[in-house]
């Protein structure tokens, strides 16, 4: 198996980023898992994506809450497609509990839903991670996108392009 030019591991986000695509798991703001127990204060989660290059398509986002998720092992907590139609797109995650996320998403340039990989299995289409975390010959790991979202509730800034 061959993504991203180099690892398994690699190979895995490829795959991941594919498998949500034709899944047909990214309508807006669908929780993946049911939601935080009521012990747990639920706070909102700020993204801001702006985009260097492509100012349509839609992103197609999903937010982990663990690195076995993340590793493909279970679902996103929540599975978004956003509208691109301009350098900035925002949007607010209601009702997350605070932990640890991370985020992978691909710009879906041609509106098809799915990442569009060459022979090789690289994704022609752009990627792009949280902590704006780079792929190094690999796509990165959980210990690159992960961040804390705490009580008070956070924000995230991610480059695309």
């Amino acid at each position: 198996m061959v993504s991203f030019g180099l690892s398994a591991r690699a190979a895995a986000a490829a795959l991941w980023l594919v498998a949500l695509s034709a899944s047909g798991r990214a309508p807006a703001q669908t929780p993946a898992t049911p939601a935080a127990p009521a012990s747990a204060a639920a706070v909102d989660l700020t993204l801001t994506f702006n985009i260097r290059r492509f100012e349509r398509g839609a992103l197609m986002v999903a937010i982990f809450d663990s690195q076995a998720a993340y590793d493909g092992a279970a679902p996103p907590v929540r599975a978004l497609r956003l509208e691109v139609g301009g350098p900035t797109v925002r949007t607010v995650i209601a009702g997350l509990p605070p932990g640890r996320y991370g985020i992978k998403l691909f710009h879906d340039l041609n509106g098809t839903g799915k990442l569009v990989l060459n022979p090789f299995g690289i994704p022609t289409e752009p990627v792009a991670f949280s902590n704006n975390a780079r792929i190094n010959l690999r796509a990165p790991n959980w210990a690159e996108v992960a961040f804390d979202l705490p009580p008070g509730g956070g924000a995230q800034t991610i480059d695309i392009d």
